[in-house]
């Protein structure tokens, strides 16, 4: 046992090799992470009816980027592959495959969401001023699509080579000129009219073209370029079928699993004002430990992916198990943190008593499964490279809506344990998932996958 994690800390080439991938996806988060503070920041200024605005607008269209960021996962599992088996025109075709679906997929989004964005909004809104100003936000949000949409396919077929340091450039410029759009376009500079909310909105569409951009320039360095041969680029039908079928369950998986927690956010205004706006807190906590997970799952899906089309077993088992540890030491350590720091962090977002008293003891309990959620994340994402993405889907879907959600109802509103007890569903959906993807994973059925 000792043996085993020594090794985890000498710098072997496997360990090189993983946070090469990991940091730089950790950096694209962390730039992620500022967009979202920036435009708060910045529309917040505009007041109460646009903060609400936009935020509610924001949620829906979250909704759907999560679709498009799952979908391009596909591309990701299927380029990792084929550079495993040093197939260049495999490579190339899935690249070409990815953005003919992106450019027509994400066209067709940006048309009909720009149209019925209003629409959209006055389906699931309330009050009239925040019906208007919110569909107008998602209207321009939606005209974007195509862009963002096309970065995710571009990303992922980057991440499958192993160049995550591409996204990581992308995601960094994207940020620099969303903060310098929102300036322009929100209050008015450069001789430009002031549209408030809906400048807002239209910083964060076209901030994605200088992203693309990037991806676009490093088509031309040395080590990418070998796949741009115009032969290679001629539609193939059946690398588009499947990139449909390996993108369609990480897409869904994204979107239902969103859809549980703005259920579980309900339940949390069933309880009222201040366990709602404890929930809200919690979860911008653990959006902080989330980020390890995601960029060492990232690094798991190439890693596996190479691998296992090069017919290396043991370096796809050994480097998905390595991963999810290096995750679990870093997811495991923000637990401490919240434990120890906890109501120092809630004091940074409200300075409430009653929002304090209400949050601290539920991210206590979630800080406890830290080191459950890293396995969860990385082995999840491993999974889904081996070609078991559909059951990775069943397995969310019946924990998150038969499991999850109804324990939070029956331990936060009927028990009458508040916020706390909405948070030990999501211990119990935590602790689940891992054992479920850990056990899946030891079994090796994913080595008879082929892709």
């Amino acid at each position: 046992m000792f043996h085993k994690l020594r090794r985890i800390f000498l710098p072997t080439r496997l360990n090189r090799k993983i946070l090469s991938m990991a940091i730089p996806v950790f950096f694209s988060m962390l730039s992620n992470t500022a967009i979202m503070i920036a435009d708060t920041a910045m529309v917040g200024k505009l007041g109460a009816l646009s903060i609400a605005s936009a935020g509610f607008g924001g949620i829906v269209y979250f909704t759907v980027l999560a679709f498009l960021m799952g979908s391009s996962m596909g591309v990701q599992i299927l380029t990792s592959r084929r550079f495993g088996e040093k197939s260049e025109e495999g490579i190339a075709k899935t690249a070409a495959s990815g953005i003919y679906l992106a450019l027509a997929l994400g066209s067709v989004l940006s048309i009909l969401g720009f149209l019925g964005g209003e629409a959209i909004m006055d389906f699931l809104g309330d009050d009239p001023e925040v019906i208007h100003l919110s569909g107008v936000y998602l209207s321009y949000r939606f005209a974007g699509t195509v862009f963002f949409f096309l970065i995710f396919a571009l990303r992922g077929f980057f991440d499958g080579i192993g160049l995550m340091h591409v996204g990581m450039i992308s995601s960094i410029l994207i940020t620099v000129c969303n903060i310098f759009f929102n300036w322009i376009f929100i209050y008015g500079n450069l001789g430009f009219p002031a549209w408030g909310v809906k400048g807002a909105a239209f910083a964060s569409a076209i901030a994605g073209i200088p992203g693309a951009l990037v991806f676009i320039f490093f088509f031309f360095v040395k080590d990418v370029k070998c796949y741009f041969r115009l032969s290679y680029w001629v539609p193939d039908w059946a690398v588009l079928k499947e990139l449909g079928y390996l993108g369609f369950a990480p897409a869904l998986e994204s979107s239902l699993t969103n859809v549980s927690f703005v259920g579980f956010t309900k339940l949390a205004g069933m309880l009222g004002t201040v366990p709602l706006a404890a929930t809200n807190i919690v979860l911008t906590c653990l959006s902080l430990s989330f980020m390890p997970g995601f960029s060492f799952g990232i690094a798991a899906t190439t890693i596996l992916g190479q691998a296992m089309g090069a017919g290396k077993i043991r370096l796809a088992y050994e480097g998905t198990f390595r991963s999810a540890t290096f995750s679990a030491i870093m997811m495991g350590s923000m637990g401490v943190i919240f434990i120890v720091f906890g109501k120092s962090l809630i004091q940074f977002f409200t300075l409430d008593p009653l929002v304090l008293l209400e949050a601290y003891p539920a991210l206590c309990v979630v800080a406890l499964i830290q080191v459950g959620d890293a396995y969860h994340m990385v082995i999840g994402s491993a999974l889904r490279s081996a070609g078991l993405m559909y059951w990775v889907l069943y397995a969310y879907l019946g924990v998150s809506f038969f499991i999850m959600l109804p324990f939070a109802y029956f331990f936060g509103i009927y028990l009458g344990f508040g916020t706390v007890g909405l948070w030990s569903s999501i211990f119990i959906w935590l602790f689940i998932l891992a054992l479920l993807f850990v056990k899946k994973f030891r079994q090796k059925e994913w080595v008879q996958i082929r892709i």
